[in-house]
């Protein structure tokens, strides 16, 4: 752990070097960053991590800069390493870095390694001070999925409209290309979620479009969003244990709806995702028969959420999440609670100071839908979680 705090202390300086040289050229370079150390403990099952054991294996870091090398051009970038089990392992990427041209109100654009908006809280996800709770609802936040929806190499177009009495409109036009490797939290995910399936590789994904609509109605403090995302994508795997087969999933799509109300200290807001595809599974073989087919159907998740500013130092918010599985194979056994997972969640967040904040909750789980068996090999449908986070921001 040490050394990987270290890699990112010289990143930072190095970048720093080269910003002190762009100063000469261009405006003021904005610099901030967080760190972030947290703990996740479950009373029964594995959870995103080993937290039935407790883990803090849990972590984030980051650091961005930004400024403007003329009046209408912006460029930036951010160096981030999380840590989540398995998952990231405190490597530190670059995971956003873009020039971004503003024409006019109604029409700028970004272009190279842009974040994904996908609904309200996708491409804010990273700044842990933005947010009450811990974990973002599960439901269409799902902490495994983050590295394969949270950017694209690509263009994109954006823009702000009034329309008078009906108020304001916000868009996001995007495309572009993204990876998932075999090791990411989105492979790990797809294995968690279909048991038949194991040992992925050759993950190839095609061309990912975007759309993202946000609308600020005449009422103060209500905004209205919504999201379309869509790709192709295939991969090689074993199916049960030990046919080589090719997974085909084309025509997939993902949808959010989203509302909030701000009033005062008060905030309330609610999400319906849903996800739409095609997967076929043929056998690695001469003419690729197919040998299986996932359901064509969607399948509805959502939260509601609320939270509340009761002092300068202290916030608490609850959410209800329901999940439900992306697809389901035609053969699986009707477990009804491995195709859902229900969370009541309840949290508080303390601000010890403008620059650090620690944060507790806890979760009331009914469900089994991308959950991990615990230690001893046996799964629960009724079980807890807890989480403590400290983060410090500039």
């Amino acid at each position: 752990m040490k050394k990987v705090y270290l890699r990112l202390i010289i990143s930072s300086l190095i970048v720093l070097n080269i910003g002190d040289v762009s100063l000469l050229m261009a405006g003021e370079v904005d610099i901030h960053g967080f760190i972030s150390q947290g703990y996740l403990k479950s009373d029964k099952n594995n959870y995103l991590a080993g937290t039935d054991d407790g883990t803090f294996q849990f972590n984030e870091m980051g650091i961005n800069f930004t400024t403007y090398a003329t009046k209408r051009l912006k460029i930036g970038c951010q160096f981030f390493a999380r840590d989540l089990g398995d998952v990231g392992n405190d490597e530190i990427v670059v995971n956003w870095a873009f020039a971004e041209y503003n024409l006019k109100n109604w029409l700028g654009f970004r272009s190279g390694l842009i974040k994904v908006p996908f609904g309200f809280y996708n491409d804010t996800r990273d700044y842990d001070s933005l947010r009450t709770e811990i974990l973002l609802p599960g439901s269409v936040y799902n902490e495994l999925f983050r590295d394969g929806g949270n950017n694209i190499k690509g263009i994109e177009f954006f823009g702000t409209q009034s329309m008078g009495p009906m108020g304001m409109v916000k868009y996001q036009l995007l495309t572009g290309d993204t990876q998932i490797p075999e090791e990411s939290g989105t492979a790990s995910l797809v294995l968690l979620t279909n048991p038949q399936i194991s040992a992925p590789s050759n993950i190839d994904v095609g061309r990912v479009y975007t759309a993202y609509f946000q609308w600020f109605p005449p009422i103060d403090g209500l905004r209205l969003a919504g999201t379309c995302y869509k790709l192709d994508y295939k991969f090689d795997a074993l199916f049960s244990g030990a046919l080589p087969v090719r997974v085909d999933t084309t025509s997939a799509k993902w949808y959010v709806v989203s509302a909030e109300y701000t009033w005062n200290d008060l905030t309330l807001s609610a999400e319906n995702y849903i996800f739409d595809t095609d997967v076929a599974i043929h056998l690695l073989s001469d003419g690729m028969p197919k040998i299986a087919d996932m359901d064509k159907e969607s399948k509805e998740s959502y939260f509601l959420k609320l939270s509340y500013r009761l002092t300068d130092w202290l916030e608490a918010g609850y959410y209800y999440s329901r999940a439900t599985p992306h697809f389901s194979m035609e053969s699986e056994a009707t477990n009804k609670d491995a195709e859902k997972l229900e969370d009541n969640c309840l949290s508080f967040r303390f601000d010890i100071n403008p620059s650090w904040l620690v944060k507790l909750e806890a979760h009331l789980m009914n469900g089994e839908y991308g959950v991990g068996p615990d230690d001893d090999g046996r799964t629960y449908s009724e079980w807890m979680l807890f989480g403590a986070k400290m983060t410090f921001a500039f």
